[in-house]
């Protein structure tokens, strides 16, 4: 069997108005939810229908290719290198050269990264790798945007082959069958990794799957108009929802590449664009470009940006605003003179032989731009700020309490930190004190965001399945300080018991809604308002202090330090190197105007916190009135908005008002 008129990969097929015009509303989607304007909190459907576009149109050109007798596995590679790989390089390129002018030295370490998996076609594994409670912010990454890219190239890598080994009548169905299983995989994933979900092809290969079924399906006759119609409104009205208790890709990208596979199966009736989506299809047109360069900017005003909130300022917003108003004409510059002239003349050995360049200069440019910019002497900001999880990064527990070789110091230790994250940046501090006391020894349980308190649980209703916060996650959390206390009424030999946890995400009703705990461990109905939280954390905290001390335990709590509105690590490096800073004081110092907006609920709790038990205090050593220090003889104390550096913790935790040892033990 063969095509009437047979295309072969060197004769593209004339680009569709239409096509190009979904093309330009997709990058317009994304822009506008990277910018964060408010009311589209969908944007990110954008990529949806970019996937299943790029389906549609990579199936048609193998299979026409195919039926003609005319496909080459390197015809058809060297056309997808021609295509992606000048523009994408010059943006890789560039954003190299950039970072250390306008990058932190743990985002730099991430970036290096980031830039391997895209020339490998594998940011998304990168990227997936790279998100975690301890890692940088999304934001913070300039090649955050390549994991489509990667995701798309990986398809491109393995569709060929199918179509090839495949009958032309079985096709249809091998395609229909595996993007069924992907649908199915991705269920499945966004109930118990949501990240793994959103970046790995298995999960995300039925929305290009879609495009491809369609592009192997005989066009079917004409449908009605109302039905056009509605996926047209669909595309103008699904990003401007909310998909609450779903994480991407849910509900919203089904319908949205639902309506994109019609649109594309059935082409317009027009020949040519009409004026009012001429727009639409300049921006499809040069929609690859435009994706490529806007993210950088972007990710550059953020690490500028140190403050932290969850409503931007203005003034963060206008910068977002800049950043996107410069990406169109360099998205022009980059369309016009690589993207274009790329697929036109990059053939043949001499084509060949520039991407290889290219590639061995982007492998080794990385590892060079990290030694442009030297930070002042005795400063390495990589080291300065990277996780803190105290004795080791085994410590920031997934299962319930068990010792782990690594999170003890001392054959018997008699002493325990027990709670969140900030409990665990007290352990540097603490085992040196420990040591400086005679080495009474000091064991870990800590579980990131999960406090000490085994009663109530720091809840969002919102939380994607398996998520941070969602009801699986709260019996994780349960089950963790259950087994603390199982594990502590069998070892005597520990008397002192030190809690610690940031408090927020129990007092905090704007971002969590915590509940109690029943005695079966599920979580309450009822939501509590901010003096029923109060009182609850507060009666969590009694119960759990006279069951340690009915065990003969001494009990006591480390309140978190001052906690700021903005990145201080992030600020002192860019402050001490010159860079371009927003959203903090020009010290760095931490002032009332510039704290944490949780911080006069945490305040008012510990306040009465200091009734049960003992509570010790940061700010005696940090605080002048309302100002906070957050260097003290050279040493940067903390690593984040709130969570003390290896370096703070040495520092700080010997100069607390621990109990006498003979008291303690």
């Amino acid at each position: 069997m063969s095509s009437p008129n047979p295309v072969s990969l060197a004769t593209p097929q004339p680009l569709r108005w239409d096509i190009q015009a979904l093309r330009g509303l997709a990058v317009a989607w994304v822009l506008m939810h990277h910018a964060q304007l408010p009311g589209i909190p969908g944007g990110y459907l954008g990529v949806d229908i970019f996937f299943v576009i790029s389906g549609y149109l990579i199936t048609g050109l193998v299979q026409r290719a195919l039926l003609a007798g005319q496909f080459s596995f390197r015809d058809f590679y060297a056309r997808r290198a021609r295509r992606l790989l000048p523009a994408a390089y010059v943006t890789l390129a560039l954003t190299l050269l950039a970072s250390p002018w306008l990058q932190n030295a743990r985002e730099q370490l991430d970036l290096a990264a980031q830039a391997r998996g895209a020339l490998l076609f594998a940011s998304n594994w990168v990227l997936w790798q790279q998100s975690g409670y301890f890692q940088g912010a999304a934001e913070l990454k300039p090649l955050l945007h390549f994991w489509s890219l990667s995701l798309e190239e990986q398809y491109y890598l393995l569709l060929p082959a199918l179509l090839w080994l495949t009958p032309p009548r079985w096709r249809r169905l091998a395609v229909g069958v595996l993007g069924l299983a992907s649908l199915a995989l991705c269920v499945y994933w966004l109930s118990r990794d949501a990240s793994l979900a959103f970046y790995a092809l298995p999960s995300r290969a039925w929305e290009l799957g879609l495009g491809s079924l369609v592009a192997l399906w005989p066009r079917p006759g004409p449908v009605p108009a109302a039905l056009r119609a509605g996926a047209v409104i669909a595309l103008l009205t699904l990003p401007l929802l909310e998909q609450p208790g779903w994480p991407h890709p849910g509900p919203l990208a089904l319908f949205a590449c639902l309506a994109t596979a019609l649109l594309v199966q059935h082409p317009a009736d027009q020949e040519a664009a009409p004026r009012g989506l001429r727009p639409l299809v300049w921006l499809g047109d040069r929609s690859y470009s435009l994706y490529l360069v806007h993210w950088p900017l972007m990710a550059a005003v953020h690490s500028a940006w140190v403050g932290s909130g969850h409503e931007a300022p203005a003034e963060l917003t206008a910068w977002r605003l800049a950043a996107l108003a410069a990406a169109l004409p360099l998205a022009w510059l980059l369309h016009r003179w690589v993207e274009l002239p790329g697929k036109a003349r990059l053939r043949g050995a001499p084509g060949w032989m520039a991407l290889l360049i290219g590639s061995l200069a982007l492998a080794v440019l990385p590892s060079l731009t990290q030694r442009w910019v030297q930070a002042p002497e005795g400063h390495d900001f990589a080291r300065l700020t990277r996780p803190n999880y105290g004795f080791s990064a085994h410590c920031d527990a997934e299962q319930p309490f068990a010792p782990h070789p690594q999170c003890q110091r001392g054959a018997h230790p008699r002493w325990m930190v027990w709670g969140d994250s900030y409990a665990m940046h007290l352990v540097p501090g603490l085992a040196r004190h420990l040591d400086e006391q005679g080495g009474p020894g000091l064991i870990q349980a800590t579980k990131s965001s999960c406090g000490p308190f085994p009663g109530l649980a720091p809840y969002k209703p919102e939380a994607a399945p398996g998520a941070t916060f969602a009801p699986r996650w709260v019996a994780q959390c349960r089950a963790f300080n259950e087994a603390v206390l199982d594990w502590l009424a069998l070892h005597p030999e520990v008397r002192t018991v030190v809690l610690s946890s940031l408090l927020t995400q129990y007092l905090d009703t704007r971002q969590y809604s915590p509940r109690r705990l029943t005695p079966q461990g599920l979580l309450s109905g009822q939501a509590l308002d901010e003096a029923g939280l109060r009182q609850a954390l507060l009666d969590d905290l009694r119960r759990t202090t006279q069951h340690l001390q009915a065990m003969g335990r001494q009990v006591l709590l480390v309140a978190p330090p001052p906690r700021a509105g903005f990145n201080v690590a992030a600020c002192l490096e860019r402050r001490a190197l010159g860079r371009w800073t927003l959203g903090a004081t020009p010290d760095c110092r931490i002032d009332a105007e510039h704290r944490d907006a949780s911080a006069q609920a945490v305040e008012a709790w510990l306040r009465q916190a200091g009734t049960v038990l003992p509570v010790l205090r940061f700010e005696p050593l940090l605080c002048r009135g309302d100002r906070c220090d957050v260097m003290r003889d050279g040493v940067m104390l903390y690593r984040d908005q709130g969570h003390l550096s290896e370096d703070g913790s040495a520092w700080l935790l010997p100069q607390l008002d621990w109990p006498a040892p003979s008291a303690a033990q």
